[in-house]
């Protein structure tokens, strides 16, 4: 009987300042699974939306060179993996509908190895069809002047490098860091575990 005693002392003791109770987690994963949804949702319906418009100029436009049909390919791959991607993520968070604080932390943790995977890997890859679809797609248009070629060229080589160099890396320092503090508050309500 004296142990339980010390325990509950023990309990009594233990310092809950600064963590969260349990409306604030419950209002914590719900405010993350309900912008999340409705981020992923606005980006397919976007991305159906223009692959449907690509799939429309594939039909419409009748292109003289082969470099313009392997351009909308490419593109047209790099729209589904786009879609692809964000429909399994959406599925993924559709199912924190009712879950625990430790199932949603165990979500939080893979979901971090999921957008370090898709940074790494997944985003390349549709950023790479994307690019040469684009400088592909582009060289009909422009191959009739030199200047005109050199000019479209340098502007869309440009502007892919500003998306590789500077908004690539500065979105996913951004979303981490947002995504960082989330994690960071739910661990201290699963250290009071």
């Amino acid at each position: 009987m004296d142990n339980l005693n010390d325990l509950k002392k023990l309990w009594r003791t233990a310092n809950t300042e600064g963590l969260p109770d349990s409306r604030t987690m419950m209002s914590t994963i719900k405010k993350y699974r309900d912008k999340k949804i409705i981020k992923k949702c606005l980006l397919i319906i976007a991305a159906l939306i223009l692959t449907g418009i690509m799939v429309m100029v594939v039909f419409k436009y009748k292109s003289t060179l082969l470099t313009t049909r392997i351009g909308e390919a490419c593109i047209l791959i790099s729209g589904i993996i786009l879609i692809a991607t964000n429909t399994n993520s959406l599925r993924r968070i559709y199912r924190l509908k009712n879950c625990t604080n430790r199932e949603f932390i165990l979500h939080l943790e893979q979901a971090s190895l999921n957008r370090i995977y898709y940074y790494k890997r997944t985003q390349i890859i549709a950023l790479v069809f994307n690019s040469a679809g684009l400088l592909l797609y582009m060289y009909e248009g422009v191959c009739r002047s030199v200047s005109m070629l050199a000019m479209a060229y340098a502007a869309m080589t440009i502007w892919l490098l500003v998306v590789w160099l500077v908004i690539r890396p500065r979105a996913f320092k951004k979303q981490s860091k947002k995504f960082i503090e989330t994690v960071k508050k739910m661990a201290l309500l699963s250290n009071q575990f």
